[in-house]
């Protein structure tokens, strides 16, 4: 079982729809720090569109896990809808939910199987 960090905002802000940015990823609803018994960090977000550069594209949506020992994007689009206009969807954020209870050995075998895995953890 990971431990939660303080979100860096407040809760009023988390589910504003639109706003809140984390690197590349828009619409930023739900946002928590996870630190394992092991001393691993990761940060998971629930998100609505990828701004790739400028082009901000809605159909890349969903969950993503980032390392934030590494500072690098570990994999994205996890419960990814056909589109993120309208919002994070329950499955989103019920997938968001259920990957913050996973003890280490799961979370590490569940992100390590997903098809847009960037680094294994």
């Amino acid at each position: 079982m990971a431990n939660y960090v303080a979100p860096r905002f407040s809760k009023k802000e988390a589910h504003m729809l639109g706003p809140k940015r984390v690197g590349p990823f828009m619409g930023v609803q739900d946002d928590c720090i996870l630190t394992f018994p092991n001393g691993r960090s990761f940060r998971l977000v629930t998100y609505q569109a990828y701004n790739a550069q400028g082009l901000i594209g809605s159909e890349s949506n969903g969950v993503a896990v980032l390392d934030e020992d590494a500072q690098r994007v570990v994999v994205d689009e996890i419960a990814r809808q056909t589109s993120g206009y309208f919002g994070v969807s329950a499955q989103q954020k019920a997938e968001w939910t259920r990957l913050t209870d996973l003890p280490w050995p799961a979370f590490r075998k569940f992100v390590n199987s997903q098809p847009r895995l960037r680094k294994a953890i």
